[in-house]
């Protein structure tokens, strides 16, 4: 992974995870642009590749409309997580999907305890529906562990 690779990536998810925490909603501009990203930074080597790219998003785009369907995610991160798949190599899913849940599941934890700890401040999480979490912030901690360990790996 190039550096302008890694930073387009690394940026737009942050960038979600910040939209995200301040209004529950990731704007659809965003995954646009890492998938667009992804093409123009970061182009498959091989037809493989590419096949292998497609799988992943394909993938994504069943689970994730799945558990929207249930209302277990939102539209805005169904969108975000393919808009990341098309970066993400099939073989390397699994991985994403472990940091994914570990990030997650630690995001879960804190909010739970950010809402028990401070009820009263004027954050959104405070305010908002205590079942609701801004899913972008572990989309890019997980992002950023993978796209890391790729980006150092050469």
């Amino acid at each position: 992974m190039s550096v302008a690779a890694f930073v387009w990536f690394n940026a737009v998810l942050l960038i979600a995870a910040a939209c995200d925490l301040r209004t529950f909603r990731i704007p659809n501009i965003l995954p646009i642009l890492l998938a667009a990203g992804a093409l123009v930074l970061a182009l498959p080597a091989t037809p493989a590749e590419a096949l292998s790219r497609l799988a992943c998003v394909g993938v994504v785009a069943v689970l994730g409309l799945a558990l929207y369907l249930r209302g277990l995610m939102g539209g805005g991160d169904l969108k975000l997580l393919a808009g990341a798949a098309f970066w993400i190599p099939f073989p390397e899913l699994a991985n994403f999907a472990i940091l994914l849940g570990l990030a997650g599941g630690l995001q879960g934890v804190g909010t739970l305890v950010w809402v028990r700890v401070a009820p009263s401040s004027e954050g959104t999480l405070a305010r908002g529906d205590w079942r609701k979490m801004p899913y972008a912030v572990s989309i890019a901690v997980a992002g950023l562990v993978w796209s890391g360990v790729r980006f150092l790996a050469g």
